[in-house]
């Protein structure tokens, strides 16, 4: 039987170091560890890491993830990767929850862990929206800022008619379609 380790964040700015040590914390060699930096609206399946580790586990081994979500993105993704695990013998340890095994206790934990992952992940993205909605009403600029300025905007709305968009978009370091759009107003 060997103890694997399933780490995961969302973004680019997160770290994995705050998992990966508390999976090493809880026995997992740092080798038997995989780790990746990919969105969670992503279904396991297509997470290159989690392709690998499903890979390599056997009947016996234990996965041990720090939250549940980090298994799947919904909940029929979640009860899809549990119930493959499963069958396969594989015990999935999910910390401060606890161990899912192939008994009814199991299949009950299953369902209810992987509703409650589901309804958690809805609720950040209602914050979300709720909290950009605000944002938007405050009068909050949503998007990439220009990376031109007005004084330079300005300018290409003068040469434009004149000059061709490719040189202007070389010369100011933006894309074609950025000059037209400045150009154009839309």
């Amino acid at each position: 039987m060997t103890k694997y380790g399933y780490a995961r964040v969302s973004t680019l700015g997160q770290s994995l170091d705050e998992q990966t040590e508390q999976l090493i914390k809880l026995g997992i060699d740092k080798k038997n560890i995989y780790a990746e930096k990919i969105t969670g609206v992503m279904k396991s399946d297509d997470r290159k890491e989690f392709s690998k580790l499903l890979n390599k586990l056997s009947s016996g081994d234990e996965l041990v993830v720090m939250k549940l979500d980090r298994l799947g993105r919904s909940t029929i993704d979640i009860l899809t990767t549990i119930q493959k695990l499963r069958s396969q013998g594989i015990d999935i340890t999910i910390e401060g929850v606890g161990t899912i095994r192939s008994d009814m206790m199991g299949n009950l934990m299953t369902n209810l862990l992987a509703s409650f992952a589901e309804f958690e992940r809805s609720l950040i993205i209602d914050r979300t929206q709720s909290g950009r909605k605000r944002a938007i009403e405050n009068g909050v600029k949503m998007g990439r800022k220009f990376k031109l300025s007005k004084l330079a905007m300005e300018a290409i709305k003068r040469r434009y008619p004149n000059e061709t968009g490719k040189g202007l978009a070389k010369e100011y370091g933006v894309g074609l379609r950025t000059i037209q759009k400045i150009a154009t107003g839309r």
